[in-house]
């Protein structure tokens, strides 16, 4: 939801950032570090900075069919410190109001999820066995359930963001890095800070303003783990009438549902 760059231009950089962003969050840090301080306190988001994601949400909320290919890196801190990084590909095809199928595979767990508008299955080939249960009607319902129960899905808040959320609801500080490449793509790179991560964005300059990179900093946890994504949009995704349909493998075994009722929004 990190990386340091070599170069007095960049240090001095880098150091701007910090003076820019420590102050809130070293005064709600100090204070007061209740959830009723901070949000008296509000975000401290540069003019500039909440521009670009207003962009970036305002052209989100325009689109109704899209998927995302997203190539990712996860830190795991294990014994003494040390961190091994786990590699990931996703891809998420998105048919607004109420279809959704995320496919993701990697160095840990392979897995699907396929939402139809009713029911939603999660499908782990590696174990040969798959969940399912009755889901809100749309997708924004369907994402804000996920996110409140904690369910891990592949690019959530870049979801969240594409429907009702915000990435900034608990941002403590936000600034305009400047200017980036990612891809080939002009875009805009973006930092924030909340409470207990560091995180940075990149959005795409012009019409299309997706977001094409993420890195999340773990802080206060051992080794700074990160979270990285690239992410690479296709606004004219092939969907057909399997794309949205799971037919269970000759093999696969149905098990319960872990948490069925928080993904229909009530509590476990």
């Amino acid at each position: 939801m990190n990386m340091s760059r070599p170069g007095s231009s960049r240090v001095a950089l880098l150091s701007a950032i910090v003076l820019a962003l420590a102050p809130p969050l070293f005064a709600a840090e100090t204070a007061d570090t209740s959830a009723s301080a901070a949000d008296a306190q509000g975000p401290v988001i540069s003019p500039d900075a909440q521009a670009v994601v207003d962009r970036m949400t305002a052209y989100l909320r325009t689109l109704k069919t899209y998927s995302i290919d997203s190539h990712s890196t996860r830190d795991e801190v294990v014994k003494f410190g040390y961190k091994l990084q786990h590699n990931e590909h996703a891809t998420v095809t998105v048919q607004l109001p109420n279809k959704l199928r995320a496919e993701v595979s990697g160095d840990l767990r392979d897995r699907s999820v396929v939402y139809d508008g009713a029911k939603i299955v999660i499908y782990s080939p590696d174990d040969d066995v798959y969940a399912r249960t009755s889901a809100p009607d749309s997708i924004n319902k369907l994402i804000g359930n996920v996110l409140d129960a904690g369910i891990e899905m592949p690019m959530i808040d870049v979801l969240h963001q594409a429907s009702e959320g915000t990435l900034t609801e608990q941002v403590r500080g936000g600034v305009l890095v400047g200017d980036a490449e990612i891809d080939g793509s002009d875009c805009d790179h973006l930092a924030f800070r909340q409470p207990t991560i560091d995180w940075q964005l990149w959005v795409e300059k012009g019409a299309k303003a997706v977001p094409r990179k993420i890195v999340i900093t773990t802080r206060y946890a051992v080794g700074d783990p990160q979270f990285q994504a690239v992410l690479r949009w296709n606004l004219q995704p092939k969907i057909d009438a399997s794309t949205f349909t799971f037919t269970p493998p000759k093999d696969a075994k149905e098990i319960p549902f872990s948490n069925p009722t928080a993904i229909n929004g009530a509590a476990p």
